[in-house]
């Protein structure tokens, strides 16, 4: 899917631009941990003489892995967030924020940097929620697997004795 923004000839001043994605979008991003998503994407470009200044709305819903049963967990995203583009000699990204840009580009390429967006918007820890009861909603089959492999990996291990006189120290 191509998010770009053309702004050679533009004048200067503020433009809006909207664009809708989905799944397809996702699809240019395999390695990600968002395959899913419906989301709206807002865009206000602000072009001047030296540059471009982006202001970013992003709104919607993606699935990922739950990272407790790896069943699929439906998210919600809102982001909001600028970046800005100065007008250079090549494309080097200054700061997290501000990106020089070369002056023979013409348009804004911006599916990585909305992809970015996305993920960072998710929690470090994805997994589904617990129930009124304070039960978790995970996939019950997965956690019990999971718990008897855990388990029988700690019937497994083999202790060193030498390791004992260590711990000592500790304490």
């Amino acid at each position: 899917m191509d998010l770009s923004i053309p702004f050679q000839g533009l004048k200067e001043g503020n433009h809006q631009y909207q664009f809708s994605i989905g799944n397809k979008f996702f699809e240019a991003f395999p390695e990600g941990d968002v395959h899913q998503g419906k989301l709206e994407v807002s865009v206000e470009l602000t072009k001047r003489s030296t540059g471009l200044e982006t202001w970013f709305s992003i709104h919607g819903k993606v699935i990922v892995a739950c990272d407790r049963c790896l069943d699929d967990l439906e998210m919600d995203i809102d982001y909001e967030g600028k970046l800005f583009f100065e007008f250079g000699e090549e494309t080097v990204e200054v700061t997290d924020e501000l990106i020089m840009i070369s002056a023979n580009q013409n348009s804004l390429e911006l599916d990585q940097y909305i992809y970015e967006f996305i993920v960072l918007s998710l929690p470090i820890q994805k997994f589904h929620p617990n129930d009124a009861k304070g039960k978790t909603l995970c996939n019950r089959e997965m956690l019990d697997k999971l718990n008897k492999l855990y388990r029988n990996n700690e019937e497994d291990e083999i202790v060193d004795p030498r390791w004992d006189k260590l711990k000592d120290l500790i304490n």
